[in-house]
């Protein structure tokens, strides 16, 4: 084996160490820009604070399914798992990499296997009236309980909770939503947080009987309610990871 080789090697490990090494480190804006070239870099081993992925998608990928999402693979199975997208309300539809559905109140999730997690996704679009989207977790599947940050438009963000399909709002913060806004929604036991960005903006501790409720909730994804130029794309699904 050459000297070249070994050194290319060796300078290709320092990188991905100190790539993995400044996500455990920085602050949580660096994953609010995440892309399909840097979910790899974030899908190492928990450590210093570093998320672990459960599963990713950004909607690009081709599937048997065509434009639709029902049994769609998630992106990249190599890096994002092997999870496939259930549709639990709407009608959701794959255009030029982007995500949009239709139906108040519809959701659509993969797998987490636990309520402890963190779900972020781009939001496009929301800085208008009229138009509400977010994204949840601890979605319990075809009863449709679940928790969701749920931005709407044009500067308004909640926390809301779903029991059996219906909304009631548990926090709620003021922000002006730009044409393109990264939206994070965490649970670590009874602490929610949700952020835009990566800035914290609702801080929330679920009750007991708000826990008892969500127990049985291990999906997470995706929930809109109105508005037909809202899109979503860059979907992330980590261990829990705040704000």
């Amino acid at each position: 084996m050459s000297w070249r080789i070994v050194s290319l090697r060796t300078i290709v490990t320092v990188l991905a160490a100190v790539t993995i090494g400044a996500l455990g480190v920085a602050s949580a804006s660096s994953l609010g820009g995440i892309v399909p070239k840097s979910i790899t870099s974030v899908n190492a081993s928990s450590s210093a604070g570093t998320p672990t992925v459960l599963s990713c998608d950004d909607f690009s990928r081709a599937a048997a399914t065509g434009t639709a999402l029902v049994s769609r693979p998630v992106q990249l199975p190599a890096t994002c798992g092997a999870a496939t997208w259930t549709v639990h309300l709407g009608t959701w539809t794959i255009t030029s990499g982007q995500l949009g559905a239709a139906t108040a109140n519809a959701t659509a999730t993969v797998s987490a296997g636990q309520t402890n997690a963190s779900a972020q996704a781009t939001v496009l679009n929301m800085n208008g009236a009229s138009r509400a989207a977010g994204v949840a977790i601890d979605h319990t599947g075809s009863t449709r309980t679940f928790l969701a940050a749920v931005m709407s438009g044009p500067s308004t963000l909640n926390l809301q909770l779903s029991t059996s399909g219906t909304m009631s709002t548990l926090a709620t913060a003021s922000v002006t939503f730009a044409a393109s806004n990264v939206l994070r929604i965490t649970r670590n036991g009874s602490a929610v947080t949700v952020s835009i960005d990566g800035t914290q903006k609702i801080a929330f501790t679920l009750t007991a009987g708000q826990i008892s409720t969500l127990s049985s909730g291990t999906r997470a994804g995706l929930y809109w309610s109105s508005g037909s130029t809202v899109k979503f794309t860059n979907f992330l699904l980590t261990t829990a990871y705040a704000p």
